[in-house]
């Protein structure tokens, strides 16, 4: 198509692997290719579910991960003479491949390990695990005694308590 051309695209998938342990579940989105002078624009919606551990608890949580993303993906050969380009000045560019299709996965599982939360939680209110005997302090209390805090701020603490 001429430069400027544009299609739209849904697509859905069931299972993006991220890494070895961690994948995208129940991919949706939409993505726009536009023509450049140089490849093909994607404009991209997407969103889906990652199954990752609380931070505090360790109990396993499914975390929505929404992107929205643009990049582009170059072309390797001029399409219509099969002369070689060159390589583009971008670092780690997207390719599109020999047979002329443009593949989503590896830009979807770049963008979705930056958009995975940093301290992902199964509830905001989450208690976490006793550091002493390792009972989740969200079914109950355990009985442990609560550690008071570092005894060279006692001062400042019996301040507060004075207010």
């Amino acid at each position: 198509e001429e430069v400027g051309g544009r299609r739209n695209y849904t697509f859905a998938e069931n299972t993006l692997p991220l890494d070895d342990d961690t994948n995208l579940q129940q991919l949706e989105g939409r993505v726009r290719f536009t023509r450049t002078a140089t490849g093909v624009l994607a404009d991209v919606d997407a969103h889906g579910l990652v199954g990752l551990p609380c931070i505090r608890c360790l109990t396993p949580t499914q975390q929505q991960v929404n992107l929205r993303f643009q990049d582009e993906f170059h072309s390797r050969i001029e399409v219509n003479t099969g002369v070689p380009l060159p390589k583009p000045d971008e670092e780690d560019p997207f390719f599109i491949d020999e047979s002329h299709l443009v593949d989503l996965g590896e830009a979807l599982r770049e963008y979705a390990l930056l958009e995975l939360p940093m301290q992902p939680l199964c509830k905001p209110e989450c208690k976490g695990l006793c550091p002493t005997c390792g009972a989740d302090r969200n079914l109950g209390d355990c009985g442990c005694a609560t550690d008071d805090g570092d005894d060279r701020f006692a001062v400042l603490k019996n301040l507060l308590n004075k207010e």
